[in-house]
């Protein structure tokens, strides 16, 4: 690239790294915003998670003192989310709100992953902290999931009461699934990157889920195609075909294709 074109692109990420300053509290958490369902407000885990993987992915581009402030940035975010580790839950909360943690459980915090995966590459991802991860990702999915006798998926937070109708408990989201498989098949690769021999677990889980949101899944209708949400009797509800939740199955299914090869290449240089 051109000169011209590089000085926009610094002056980009310097820009961003601004607003996210901005809005950075002393403590390393952003500040109350809305939440990724726009249905609460609070300091949300999904949105202190998007900031560590912003920061991080800053933290490693050729920007000089650019990267090394994204650098600090993302150790304030990373240990900030102390903040919102409920010892109780074993996993993530949903929010902080006036200083308290609501330790539900919300599928955006899935982010946390990718987050992790990302800050990973600059050392600040300790064995105790992958520890925490795969406690807060099998929690999750566990106090998320949703079985009936058509339909098996995760929805989006507990408590969720959106458009339930006659039904007592949260419908299923395709997102949130999709969110769910896609976590655990990054934590699979980043257990398997770490030297860790728990990854395994986290890859059949991402199949599981994947294996609903595919075609022949409870998930997906016969079209091939993931509704936003869906009812206990398998009826689908709102936006169909809902990009979201196609566009995570895909990168989903291609970080198991990933793993699949590395481990199959691993297996025959052993041999």
């Amino acid at each position: 690239a051109d000169a011209p074109a590089i000085d926009a692109l610094d002056d980009a990420l310097a820009a961003g790294v601004d607003a996210l300053d901005d809005w950075l509290g002393d403590d390393g958490l952003p500040v109350a915003c809305q939440n990724a369902w726009e249905d609460m407000t609070g300091r949300f885990t999904h949105t202190a998670a998007t900031y560590l993987q912003a920061y991080a992915a800053v933290a490693r581009a050729p920007v000089g003192e650019l990267a090394d402030h994204a650098d600090r940035r993302t150790r304030e975010v990373f240990d900030g989310l102390d903040a919102l580790w409920s010892r109780e839950r074993e996993a993530y909360g949903l929010r902080l709100v006036d200083g308290d943690l609501d330790a539900r459980f919300d599928s955006s915090s899935f982010a946390l992953v990718e987050a992790h995966r990302a800050a990973a590459a600059l050392g600040v991802v300790t064995d105790d902290r992958l520890d925490r991860l795969a406690s807060h990702t099998e929690h999750a999915v566990a106090g998320l999931a949703r079985r009936t006798d058509d339909v098996y998926g995760l929805v989006r937070y507990e408590g969720d009461d959106w458009r339930a109708r006659e039904q007592d408990d949260p419908k299923v989201w395709t997102v949130a699934t999709a969110w769910g498989a896609h976590a655990a098949a990054e934590l699979a690769g980043l257990l398997d990157a770490q030297g860790r021999r728990d990854g395994d677990q986290f890859a059949t889980l991402s199949a599981a889920l994947l294996a609903e949101l595919s075609p022949g899944g409870s998930l997906c209708t016969a079209g091939g195609y993931l509704p936003e949400q869906v009812f206990d009797d398998g009826t689908p509800d709102s936006a169909t075909p809902l990009g979201w939740p196609h566009a995570i199955r895909l990168v989903a299914a291609a970080r198991e294709d990933v793993r699949t090869a590395q481990t199959s290449a691993t297996v025959g240089e052993d041999d």
